[in-house]
């Protein structure tokens, strides 16, 4: 049976935040509702993969999946509560075949984050990969993909300088923060949220200068751990929520589904007379659209950061054509293997053939009396001549299945039955 892969998703680049947000599955709520979306999708084997600017749906399906209805499928799933999705088709984006394994390994390689270089992605990939396995969502066709593409991930950063310079996500927000850490006072920042994006925000601000760092999270033990990693206070979210003290920025990366901060908490929050700065990094957001309407708060959210950084990629030019050859490489060498695990039934009967002509051959040859040998000696040449035939007779496969990988037609990689057939 024939194994496609395939992506399905969308990202900051879309430029429907509404949309990613609503294709965001909480991380509580993974165990339950991804084996339920596999099985809806009718894929063999999923991976969700989400991060701070994309969401994808990873897969590995047989021919009956209907790679074309997925996509409907996807949709419908996400509507199934009656809640709306707002979307234009070009929201989302399907690769299939090579072009799935060409934009995994791009993206797995930080060549299709909105940081060119930055390294998050290659863990992110790898946590997302470990959580299929972990829940029973994917197996041996996405464990190989999975691997590889992790291996070329490693040999970009290795083989190239496109990490040298990189900024992350973090660091932008702390950018952010620059003004008021430098500017004096001692500013206090709260940061929302015990994950490793708040971790990195922590380390940022530590080496910009001197700051009152306030930890908030849900479990306040969470928070206390990070205060005494970092130096600083510790607070529980709801006591936050419900008073807040005077802060000069908030920096927030939850992993809520609705919004943390809310009218209610503004409206808290302005008595203190202060300009606020607020970093949102999460997605689905965790400010309410209020903040960005109201004088006496800056609301820089992900959208604004991507903006930022449109110059990235053009600074770093250079080394991401060096990469885009080892991800080509790469691609074609993925290709290859599963064309020719495809091709081999197809020489295997003049193997066998092969083999029993030397053996009898070598039968022949040793029935002479003059070319008698002890039977231990008899099979280590047997064992040989097998080696020798063998690499001869799959070596047109291993052949021809680099041209074919190379000529970019598309193939059905599991399909050995009807390339037999064709060959035949």
């Amino acid at each position: 049976m024939k194994t496609e892969y395939g992506v399905l998703g969308t990202s900051i680049w879309q430029q429907n935040m509404s949309l990613l947000e609503r294709l965001t599955i909480n991380r509580d709520e993974r165990d339950e509702i991804l084996p339920k979306l596999k099985a809806y999708l009718g894929v063999d084997e999923l991976i969700f993969l989400s991060t701070c600017n994309r969401v994808e749906f990873i897969y590995a399906a047989g021919s009956e999946a209907g790679s074309s209805r997925l996509l409907h499928k996807l949709i419908d799933f996400f509507c199934r509560d009656g809640r709306k999705l707002s979307f234009f088709p070009n929201d989302f984006y399907h690769y299939s075949g090579r072009e799935a394994i060409t934009h995994l390994f791009r993206t797995v390689s930080s060549l299709e984050s909105l940081v060119v270089g930055e390294t998050q992605i290659t863990g992110q990939f790898k946590q997302a990969y470990q959580d299929a396995v972990a829940c029973g969502i994917a197996g041996p066709a996405l464990d190989d993909l999975s691997r590889q593409a992790l291996t070329v991930a490693k040999q970009v950063k290795r083989d190239t300088k496109i990490g040298v310079g990189a900024v992350s996500m973090a660091s932008l927000a702390s950018d952010q923060l620059e003004t008021i850490v430098k500017g004096g006072q001692v500013p206090t920042i709260a940061l929302v949220g015990s994950g490793e994006m708040t971790s990195k925000v922590a380390r940022y601000v530590r080496e910009m200068g001197k700051a009152d760092l306030v930890f908030v999270n849900r479990t306040e033990d969470k928070a206390e751990q990070l205060a005494d990693k970092f130096g600083g206070r510790a607070i529980a979210l709801c006591d936050f929520q419900a008073e807040p003290m005077p802060v000069d920025a908030i920096v927030s990366a939850t992993a809520a589904i609705e919004p943390v901060f809310d009218g209610g908490f503004l409206a808290r929050l302005k008595k203190y007379g202060r300009n606020v700065i607020c970093v949102d990094l999460a997605i689905p957001r965790d400010f309410a659209d209020v903040f960005g309407r109201d004088e006496t708060v800056t609301l820089i959210d992900i959208h604004a950061l991507k903006s930022r950084m449109q110059g990235n990629l053009r600074q770093k030019f250079v080394e991401a054509g060096k990469a885009d050859e080892i991800v080509r490489r790469a691609v074609n060498r993925f290709v290859s293997d599963r064309i020719e695990v495809s091709l081999k039934p197809i020489f295997y009967d003049s193997y066998q053939e092969s083999i029993e002509l030397a053996r009898e051959a070598i039968d022949d040859l040793f029935s002479n009396r003059k070319c008698k040998l002890p039977v231990e000696e008899k099979e280590r040449v047997m064992r040989l001549v097998t080696r020798l035939v063998g690499h001869s007779a799959f070596q047109p496969a291993r052949l021809l299945a680099d041209r074919l990988a190379q000529s970019h037609t598309e193939l059905n990689l599991g399909d050995a039955p009807v390339m037999r057939k064709a060959a035949l």
